[in-house]
């Protein structure tokens, strides 16, 4: 096995003092953040995410699913049995979803048969809203990095962001952005590079998309997009994957969109490929793109128009601002991603940047961390992000900061595993930093901006 030299060793050393400096500062000015590690078997994980979000879990499945329920007159027996067909496909393409739903279930003390219902049945009565996902051409970015964003437009209610780590042979590791009381993808980026959402309606996607999707009837039983992404996320590594699972989930008759009836797809990979894909229940139609900008919709609203008048090659910076952008960020922007691929290191330098709501400050998660700070888990950030008043520039200035410093760190990481030192300095760098800004994050959401 190859040994650090004793100059690599001097850096390494340098970098986690520089570090743990770092750490000693925020810790001054308040507690330090706690770290939070998903993975393991499925009943691991879902022993340790049912009992760490056991009220929210509770809370969300009577609010949202069971009063709704009942206000129908729908009993417990016709709702598990209108769940029949989600396990009867879960069973065959991923059993262990069952096994950790029904983990979860004991952890948070409620009927497992129940919440395996309501992992999908609820998903079903999401129709208000509408989401926005874009993308740029790696041609027309600074040093051709690779971007990707989705901003989540639904009802009020805590979003979180676990990294999960199956022990499962051939299931990828990733990075989702999910209600608190499940563990689905409303967006995601996995270890292979690949990044994806997916938002509705379809047919309403005419000031953005050519594809043309033929009518077909609605469908209620099956896997609603979010199952569906999250299988992409587990098992895909390129856009051309992902399109095949989707045409193969509608072949099989797997997909159910309910009333809504179709869903629309953005997928990026670390080739730079751009990929829009849209479905019903009977058809799938797609597109690459390889123009300057896509947006998913609004494609003639300001935050489009920002990207595409842009002259110079696109930065981080512009990139992420535009999710602020008053003409795609609304009341309902409950959360976003903003993602920067890695062609080399997908696994351990992919970067997440995550707003909890979407107006608020994003937190940055790499792909070769294993924990993540516990706030944005247990719904801690969130709330704090919804409660702090709109500070654009404040959050756009300190974002800039840290992807300053993040540069820095991945550009040093990336020396460091061409020199063939051992994956756990690297894992355990990027967590103190990911660790370090979340302090301040934090802390910043907790304190009003300094006036001048």
């Amino acid at each position: 096995m190859r040994v650090c030299t004793f100059s690599e060793r001097s850096w390494l050393r340098s970098v986690v003092m520089l570090l743990g400096a770092v750490l000693t500062a925020h810790a001054a000015v308040g507690a330090e953040v706690g770290m939070f590690r998903l993975s393991g078997t499925p009943e691991q994980i879902g022993t340790v995410w049912g009992e760490m979000n056991r009220e929210n879990i509770i809370r969300d499945m009577e609010v949202t699913y069971l009063k709704r329920a009942a206000d129908e007159g729908i009993s417990r027996e016709t709702l598990i049995e209108r769940s029949e067909a989600y396990v009867r496909i879960a069973e065959e393409i991923a059993p262990h979803w069952l096994e950790e739903a029904r983990a979860i279930a004991r952890a948070a003390g409620v009927d497992e048969d129940l919440y395996i219902a309501f992992i999908d049945g609820q998903a079903r009565n999401r129709f208000l809203h509408e989401c926005t996902s874009y993308a740029v051409s790696r041609d027309y970015t600074r040093d051709g990095v690779i971007l990707f964003h989705k901003t989540r437009d639904n009802v009020d209610r805590p979003q979180v962001v676990p990294i999960v780590e199956s022990s499962l042979e051939g299931v990828n590791k990733f990075i989702t952005v999910t209600d608190v009381s499940r563990i689905r993808c409303s967006m995601m980026v996995n270890e292979k590079g690949l990044a994806g959402a997916g938002d509705y309606p379809a047919e309403k996607k005419k000031d953005s998309s050519t594809l043309h999707l033929e009518p077909a009837e609605p469908q209620y039983r099956g896997l609603m997009a979010g199952s569906i992404l999250r299988h992409i996320a587990e098992r895909a590594s390129t856009c051309a994957e992902a399109l095949a699972i989707i045409e193969d989930f509608v072949e099989r008759g797997y997909y159910a969109g309910g009333d809504v009836n179709a869903s629309h797809w953005l997928f990026v990979d670390r080739e730079g490929t751009i990929l829009e894909v849209s479905n019903n229940a009977r058809h799938v139609v797609h597109k690459f793109h390889t123009q300057k900008v896509y947006f998913s919709r609004l494609n003639n609203s300001a935050a489009a128009r920002r990207l595409r008048d842009a002259e110079a090659p696109i930065s981080f910076d512009l990139f992420r601002s535009v999710s602020r952008d008053p003409s795609i960020c609304f009341r309902s922007s409950i959360s976003g991603m903003t993602v920067e691929i890695h062609p080399d290191h997908p696994e351990m330098l992919t970067c997440a940047w995550i707003a909890l709501p979407v107006p608020s400050v994003a937190f940055p998660l790499f792909m070769g961390q294993r924990r993540a700070p516990t706030p944005l888990i247990d719904g801690t950030a969130y709330e704090l992000g919804k409660a702090a008043p709109r500070q654009d520039a404040r959050w756009e200035a300190l974002e800039h900061e840290m992807h300053t410093e993040k540069e820095q760190l991945k550009d040093e990481v990336a020396a460091s595993i061409a020199a063939g030192n051992p994956e756990q300095i690297h894992v355990e760098l990027l967590e103190d930093w990911s660790q370090a800004q979340a302090a301040m994050l934090l802390d910043a959401l907790e304190e009003p901006e300094e006036q001048p």
